[in-house]
């Protein structure tokens, strides 16, 4: 039987699998590739720092999900891509051939200036492994930190360094100083200005410091730009996205920071049997921002064409909205909003999140 390997059990993918649940593909194996059982929701991950949500309410089950799909999961991680070859080696150095690939495992933290700092550090991708981390930090001994540090400043850096400061105020992690270091751009420097100012706002409500430099690692210390120097107990980054190193020497077509290279179609440039969703790739024909919301949207035309491939039938195209809505939660359950220029904020915003992030992890 001929056998499509989904790689990663990302957002986009658990949405395939869930339009499969009814309509399976004909006469292919469905093989789900991912290291856990379970799928994190990274919407829902500051809410849970700030303790507005148990761990089970924000995770999916991926396995039954691929049962009830006719899909058979690996819980494996995968160490290297042969594309020329139609082959993956998993961790555990299984080979796997595949007829037809589709990529969802996501990215790493782009650590850049911060590694090799030698003190405490969280990274927030992949978030299976931060949700274990901090998880371990919270249980542990010296749990109770003086001065948290976060290191990023988009919208997750803005989004975990204010859950910190709800979560310390409940007692359910100690924050009594919280630094976000943003670099040389400043806060959410891809949003709106009027979103920028209601996020700067409710940062210095908060009680956060904002430093607008870039920090490079030290020792136990990051040195600012200006030479001011940060002795965090902690520093949590959220710098950005990286690649896997095993996409770099796969054979696939990569754009220049080595993610997968695809067409409208979320069809490989260079393979035309392997697809990619989500963070792990980038569209030729266009810049996209690695957001969650494009990875959900782009799924239904993943699905189709998935199916396509495999029934040799036509393919559709991805075509990003102009305008998507975001949602960023204060920790305190407020949240700002946007939508292209317009923004907003209040407890409204949150309740609106509240049920976007429920509904959807709800939904498998």
């Amino acid at each position: 039987m001929r056998r499509l390997i989904m790689m990663g059990a990302g957002h986009a993918h658990l949405i395939v699998l869930k339009y499969w649940v009814a309509a399976p593909l004909k006469d292919v194996e469905v093989v789900l590739v991912t290291p856990s059982q379970w799928q994190y929701y990274s919407g829902m991950i500051p809410g849970w720092i700030a303790g507005h949500y148990s761990v089970e309410q924000c995770r999916i089950d991926a396995w039954s999900l691929a049962q009830k799909a006719g899909a058979r999961i690996v819980l494996n991680s995968v160490a290297e891509v042969r594309a020329d070859q139609k082959q993956i080696r998993l961790a555990n150095g299984d080979l796997l051939d595949y007829d037809w690939l589709s990529i969802d495992v996501g990215a790493k933290t782009a650590l850049g200036s911060l590694r090799g700092y030698a003190g405490p550090l969280l990274s927030i991708k992949p978030f299976g492994q931060f949700q274990q981390h901090w998880s371990r930090h919270l249980d542990s001994s010296g749990a109770r930190r003086a001065h948290l540090a976060l290191v990023g400043g988009g919208a997750a850096g803005a989004e975990l360094a204010m859950a910190a400061a709800r979560a310390g105020r409940t007692g359910a992690a100690l924050a009594a100083r919280i630094s976000l270091v943003t670099g040389s751009q400043g806060l959410l420097p891809d949003f709106h200005p009027r979103i920028r100012k209601l996020a700067y706002t409710k940062l210095a409500a908060l009680g956060i410091q904002i430093f607008e430099q870039r920090a490079e690692a030290a020792g136990h210390d990051l040195v600012l730009t200006d030479g001011a120097i940060l002795r965090p107990d902690l520093v949590m980054a959220a710098t950005g996205s990286e690649a896997f190193s095993f996409l770099a020497t796969s054979g696939l077509a990569v754009d220049a920071r080595g993610f997968v290279l695809v067409n409208e179609h979320q069809q490989s440039r260079s393979h035309p049997e392997v697809f990619a969703a989500g963070d792990v790739c980038s569209r030729s024909d266009q810049s996209l921002s690695r957001s969650g919301v494009h990875a959900v949207r782009a799924a239904p035309v993943l699905a189709e064409n998935l199916r396509a491939a495999t029934e040799s039938g036509a393919f559709t195209a991805f075509q990003p909205r102009t305008h998507s809505l975001y949602l960023l939660s204060c920790g305190d359950k407020t949240a700002i909003g946007s939508y292209g220029p317009l923004a907003f904020s209040g407890r409204w915003v949150w309740r609106l999140k509240d049920k976007i992030d429920r509904r959807f992890v709800g939904g498998f």
